[in-house]
């Protein structure tokens, strides 16, 4: 898939809503700890795909486009994402809860969004993107 900015536009809005749902997820079961997280197999689920579908979606921004979210860009994702992926058995709730805390943190979104709003105002003059 060609990158251009309106993949970006498309991969940082699911980006933004998976960060809301996670928001959700953990204000519906009472998520406050790793602790809490590893005794909600239900709550672990839905956590642990997120990573893996924000680290995805991550892979498909443009590198220029991720070089202005240096807040998103440096959050570890990759060694979550491949525990989540591969070592469902032994997944350390430490490093998951970290990422996920990371992840939504208000400045998080806030860059994204501020990151959204610039590549949508660029792809919107030109229509070649």
């Amino acid at each position: 898939m060609k990158r251009s900015a309106r993949l970006d536009l498309i991969c940082i809005d699911k980006i933004l809503k998976y960060i809301q749902t996670m928001l959700n997820a953990y204000f519906t079961y009472q998520i406050n700890s790793a602790d809490d997280l590893a005794n909600n197999d239900l709550c672990q689920l839905a956590i642990t795909q997120i990573i893996t579908n924000i680290y995805e979606l991550k892979l498909k921004i443009r590198e220029e486009t991720l070089a202005q979210t240096p807040l998103f860009a440096k959050i570890g994702l990759k060694a979550a994402r491949n525990i989540a992926s591969h070592d469902y058995d032994g997944l350390d709730f430490d490093i998951i809860y970290r990422r996920t805390i990371q992840l939504t943190r208000q400045e998080i979104s806030d860059e994204l969004e501020a990151v959204r709003n610039v590549v949508r105002q660029g792809d919107s003059s030109n229509p070649q993107s």
